[in-house]
This record gives structure tokens, C-alpha cells and sequence, in this order.
């Protein structure tokens, strides 16, 4: 027994022939004969009278007329949640960006053109959350996030990556600093100097413990919480320096100043869109994919 066979039931006993139903149907009189003539088969019990004029139901096709007809009301209930969840499963995406990664406005992909690409879909349920750039990846393999812009190539074997950038990074000092007066940084220059705080990211934390370790130094970071905010105040207190991404450099913060490091000690991570294989996209995040590439 299958949905079909009891619709075709339904439309013979309301039409009172085959062929009418047929025609209603928009199928053959054999289809539909043989899939009415399949379910009393089934059921090893007649459902309706054959006669030359038409048919007519049996006592037991009178019993099930009833009954076949609230199955296919569920059913029509039900292919209509189907119908909305599929709806909102396309205007439904969560992004994640990691913080200190997506600068205010400018070129590129910024919060201005996030904060635009949500007034556009303003029916959408579009959930954003800044977090640290392993914390994306962690929301991402656990199915909290569908997209996440993170700095740093993740694990290939389970996540895809879209290069958008090479992130440089920067080396606040305080303006009166006398590293200040230096054009660019060496790690040799920061042996003893207060750095805020350990990077959000272990790639990018490796990559400066290992510079400090080409002079046998270890850097000398600071126990404190991680946000941009917590580190702007950090180097503007003259408590030490912060190492940060090129883009804060556009509109220093008073007080703060931004020296690269020197040729020797540079390095860049790449900026780009990681989501996790193997997981459908929603129209929803695959629009704002193709919003943010082509920035």
C-alpha cells in the first residue's frame, strides 16, 4: 500500500467511475484501474462494485472511504511542513568571523557590508557571532556555524577554504614607546616586552613563538581575556605592545602606533572562508558566499 494507490482510491469514490477519475487525475483508466484493482489485492477485500454504469463502494469500501481520506489530509499536512521547513531552511544560515579579522568599512569584505547584506534580507534569520578564529572552526565541526572567516588555513581533510587575503599582522606599541621611534619591529626588540595576549589562533601563536625563538627568546605574553577592546587599552595604558591585524592601522586609535616587523621577521597567515565539508549550503549562506567573494 502506498500514498498513490489510496488517492486513487479517494478520487474513484467521490467521481464514481474510473475514467472520470482518471481524467481528473490527468493518468490512464488502465493506471488508475490497476492500482485500485493492487490495493484490494492487497487488502484481500473489494472496495467497490464493478458495474456497466459506474461503481459504487462496498460496506467494507464505505468503512475505509473515511479513514483513507484523513491519511491523505495528514498527509497534505505534512508535505506542507515539509514545504515551510524547506522555506526556512533557505532563509535560515549562522556566519561566524573571528575577531580583530573583518575591518569596519573600506574595501573588501567589512562589518559595514555585513551590517548591509542583512538590512537586504531583513526576512532572513541570519545569526552572526564573533569569536576567535579556532573557536569558528570548532563552532563549524560541531554544526553550530555553516560559514565561518577565519584567519589561518584550516585542516584540508575537514574544511574547505576560500582565500580571500594574506593578513598581515602589525605591531602596536604605545606612541610614546621607544620602539615607536623604530620604522619596523624585529623580535629581537620585544625580548622582556609585555605582549597582549596569547593569539586566538595557534597558527598564528607557533609562527610568534618561533620568531622570538630564532633570537632564544620566549615572548612574554600576559594572562589577560582576548578582545580588540582589552587590547587597544592594554597598549594605550603603556602596559605593553599587541600584535595586530594591518587593516587597525587605517584609523589609529590615540595613542597607539603601528610598526611592521622587520623583512626577516614578517610573515602573513591567509584571510579567507572556511566551512566544513560535506555539509549542504542554504540558498541563504550560499547568497552571502557569493556577497562576500565578490567584495
Amino acid at each position: 500500500m502506498d500514498l498513490r494507490q489510496i488517492e486513487y482510491f479517494h478520487l474513484v469514490a467521490r467521481a464514481g467511475s474510473f475514467s472520470a477519475a482518471a481524467k481528473s487525475a490527468y493518468v490512464t483508466q488502465q493506471t488508475l484501474s490497476a492500482s485500485v484493482a493492487s490495493l484490494e489485492q492487497e487488502w484481500g477485500i473489494p472496495l467497490f462494485n464493478r458495474r456497466r454504469q459506474g461503481v459504487e463502494l462496498t460496506a467494507f469500501g464505505e468503512a475505509m472511504l473515511p479513514a483513507c481520506e484523513h491519511l491523505l489530509e495528514e498527509a497534505a499536512s505534512l508535505g506542507g511542513l515539509v514545504d515551510r521547513y524547506r522555506e526556512s531552511v533557505a532563509q535560515t544560515a549562522t556566519f561566524a568571523y573571528a575577531s580583530a579579522s573583518l575591518q569596519q568599512q573600506g574595501e573588501g569584505f567589512t562589518l559595514e557590508g555585513l551590517a548591509r547584506f542583512r538590512a537586504d534580507h531583513a526576512d532572513a534569520d541570519l545569526r552572526v557571532f564573533e569569536l576567535t578564529s579556532d573557536a569558528c572552526l570548532s563552532a563549524l565541526a560541531q554544526g553550530e556555524v555553516d560559514l565561518a572567516f577565519v584567519v589561518g588555513e584550516p585542516d584540508p581533510a575537514q574544511f574547505s577554504f576560500t582565500k580571500l587575503v594574506d593578513a598581515h599582522l602589525l605591531v602596536a606599541l604605545p606612541a610614546d614607546h621607544p620602539l615607536a621611534l623604530k620604522e619596523a619591529i624585529s623580535f629581537r626588540d620585544l625580548a622582556g616586552v609585555p605582549i597582549f595576549p596569547t593569539p586566538d589562533l595557534k597558527e598564528t601563536y607557533h609562527r610568534i613563538v618561533a620568531g622570538f625563538e630564532r633570537y632564544g627568546l620566549k615572548p612574554n605574553y600576559v594572562p589577560l581575556p582576548f578582545s580588540l577592546e582589552n587590547a587597544q587599552r592594554f597598549v594605550r595604558n603603556g602596559e605593553g605592545v599587541d600584535f595586530s591585524p594591518e587593516h587597525n592601522a587605517d584609523e589609529p586609535p590615540e595613542g597607539i602606533v603601528y610598526r611592521p616587523l622587520t623583512p626577516e621577521d614578517a610573515f602573513t597567515l591567509p584571510l579567507g572562508l572556511a566551512e566544513k565539508r560535506g555539509v549542504p549550503q542554504s540558498p541563504l549562506m550560499a547568497e552571502l558566499k557569493e556577497f562576500i567573494l565578490a567584495r
